[in-house]
């Protein structure tokens, strides 16, 4: 079983978000899902409180560890010891304490910043495991929306069909 190793690239990618920064501004984003931008952060807010957006995180979560998991044969063991990798990191942490700092200026609800910070934790342990056909993309679609300076805040539809909310 080929050994995962989290990238130095990959966490130095999480340093490097410039949260928020182009929140509100016209974006050409190209995903694997249609786009459609919100106006404003209350919008942005209520659209992240809304069922569909926490189910579709959810399920993309579970996806991502039955991949892993069943389909590769890593053991819980494995997937624990990259989720400890990446959310250890000194660049994780220094991206999180940036995120919730950005979350404090622009008082955004704290609940938005823990929504922001599990995409990012999940697009970790995605993307350690992208060089194997047939990973899933959720999480490092969310993330290439981060590092753009905008934000995913809600979901419309089944996964890769439906309809991201950025602000």
């Amino acid at each position: 079983m080929k050994e995962i190793i989290v990238s130095q690239e990959l966490l130095n990618e999480f340093e490097n978000i410039q949260w928020f920064t182009n929140c509100g501004k016209l974006a050409e984003i190209d995903l694997l899902c249609s786009v459609q931008q919100v106006d404003g952060w209350e919008k942005a807010e209520g659209f992240d409180e809304k069922d569909e957006w926490e189910e579709v995180i959810s399920k993309s979560r579970d996806n991502l560890a039955d991949f892993i998991m069943r389909k590769l044969g890593y053991s819980v063991r494995n997937f624990n010891s990259i989720v400890a990798a990446v959310r250890e990191s000194q660049q994780y942490k220094t991206a999180i304490a940036k995120l919730y700092d950005s979350v404090e200026e622009q008082n955004i609800k704290e609940e938005f910043g823990d929504t922001l910070s599990w995409l990012l934790l999940n697009a970790g342990i995605e993307r350690a495991f992208a060089g194997f056909k047939g990973c899933p993309k959720f999480f490092s679609e969310m993330l290439e929306v981060l590092k753009l300076g905008h934000c995913p805040c809600g979901w419309k539809g089944r996964w890769p069909k439906g309809t991201l909310y950025i602000y």
